[in-house]
């Protein structure tokens, strides 16, 4: 239903923060079943911020996080340990929102971030500390602002699909390029071309849109 989370969200384990993915993949396979709420509360928030993305409504997004997580659940016995399961996960949650596009068959609703909850998510903090936006104004800059989400959206979808996809795994959910060749199925090489030239292509869009500044004073002098 949307709206709806996993129900398994609701069981909780003791100092969950504590154990690593591992552990808590064992003990599920060991008929702990509280055990998958902390998979669940522990990426929940990243995959549901890319899910929302990736399709652009939010009630879609929790149905297609629900489902994310109920097929992790019931194929769990299949994920290879020796894998990193925060991969295999995302794996599952692109899968996900890659069935729900094709069964909506028409452009997704473009919500509007300031409309959710996803104040403070760090974007633009984790673009400085990757070296990619400095603190001065710039089309990167802007586009990674606060105030840019709804750019951001209209921009990532204009975007070939794969290349959409590396960069909010990259900077929606944190993941290393290793973890996004993983989860895409793609070449290490292939993972960081795709992020860089999606952010190459998004900053020449973004270089095109005059700064509200500029057409300030644009404004200004004509009607001087």
């Amino acid at each position: 239903m949307p709206g709806q989370h996993c129900e398994l969200e609701s069981a909780t384990t003791s100092n969950p923060g504590e154990r690593s993915d591992g552990e808590l993949v064992e003990l599920v396979r060991s008929g702990d079943r509280a055990a998958f709420a902390s998979i669940v509360t522990r990426y929940q928030p990243t995959l549901h911020r890319v899910a929302f993305s990736r399709i652009g409504s939010v009630e879609a997004a929790d149905e297609v996080v629900q489902e994310a997580f109920l097929c992790a659940f019931k194929f769990l016995d299949s994920y290879d340990s020796r894998q990193s399961f925060r991969t295999w996960l995302w794996t599952i949650a692109l899968n996900q929102c890659h069935q729900r596009a094709r069964r909506d068959q028409r452009s997704p609703r473009v919500s509007t971030w300031t409309d959710q909850q996803y104040e403070g998510n760090g974007t633009l903090e984790k673009g400085r500390e990757l070296g990619l936006v400095s603190r001065e104004p710039n089309p990167l800059a802007r586009l990674l602002s606060m105030e840019c989400r709804e750019l951001l959206e209209l921009e990532l979808r204009k975007l070939p699909e794969t290349q959409a996809d590396a960069l909010r795994l990259r900077f929606f959910a944190g993941l290393k390029f290793e973890e996004i060749s993983a989860a895409m199925r793609c070449s290490l090489g292939t993972a960081k071309n795709r992020v860089k030239w999606g952010l190459l292509k998004i900053a020449q869009n973004m270089a095109a849109i005059p700064s509200p500044q500029s057409e300030s004073r644009h404004g200004e002098n004509h009607e001087l």
